[in-house]
């Protein structure tokens, strides 16, 4: 499935909807917050090239987080890893602004 950068947020919310599937992966072992690193980098990476779209990488002055990483301080396990995988390649493409180009495997946050 593909999901563009401002579509993941609405399928995070339902994923976290339901905190019983959400962090409950097997392969859990400790293993968090690695997908909120992730998307930090990206938020940051996208504010600093100006990208149109940055506004769901705003940051919350408040509580110093950024918009479009809410939740994912909750994530483990192999949900985590997805959810790392898909900020990581955001970040890393040639045009950080451009979106759509990355998948986001949901499976693993069910």
């Amino acid at each position: 499935m593909k999901l563009a950068k401002t579509h993941w947020l609405g399928t995070l919310v339902l994923l976290m909807a339901a905190p019983s599937v959400v962090g409950c992966s097997s392969d859990s072992e400790g293993k968090t917050a690695e997908a909120l690193a992730s998307c930090k980098a990206f938020c940051e990476a996208t504010v600093a090239a100006g990208c149109p779209d940055s506004a769901k990488c705003e940051l919350d002055q408040a509580t110093n987080t950024w918009d479009e990483c809410a939740g994912l301080d909750k994530t483990t396990g192999a949900c985590d890893a997805a959810m790392k995988a898909y900020f990581d390649c955001q970040k890393a493409q040639s045009d950080v602004c451009t979106t759509g180009t990355c998948t986001l495997d949901a499976s693993k946050c069910q």
